[in-house]
């Protein structure tokens, strides 16, 4: 496998600002023709244009679930996959997702 068919894992976790023990809510895979998460509506929920006003899914935005701490954080899908690029980038295989402003 060459480096362009390389795929890439990133384990997106919580840890409450350091607060809780870390706990993985999904991995995400990068690729430029493959990219995705594991764990669907478990830990998180993908942007789904269906979805209905005040639930917990975004229409444009990926919103991770922690069930330790109770964090909802959400992130629209265009800077979540920018984001995990630079992460991955740096060299980085795990990203905090309680760090999100």
């Amino acid at each position: 496998m060459d480096e362009e068919e390389e795929r890439v894992f990133v384990a997106i976790t919580c840890t409450d600002r350091g607060q809780h023990r870390r706990i993985r809510l999904t991995t995400a895979r990068l690729h430029a023709s493959d990219r995705g998460m594991g764990y669907a509506l478990e830990h998180f929920a993908p942007p789904m244009r269906d979805a209905k006003p005040g639930s917990f899914i975004g229409r444009d935005s990926y919103v991770f679930i922690c069930p330790r701490c109770g964090r909802t954080p959400q992130i629209k899908a265009n800077k979540w996959w920018s984001l995990l690029e630079a992460v991955s980038a740096a060299g980085q295989g795990e990203f905090d997702i309680s760090l999100l402003p």
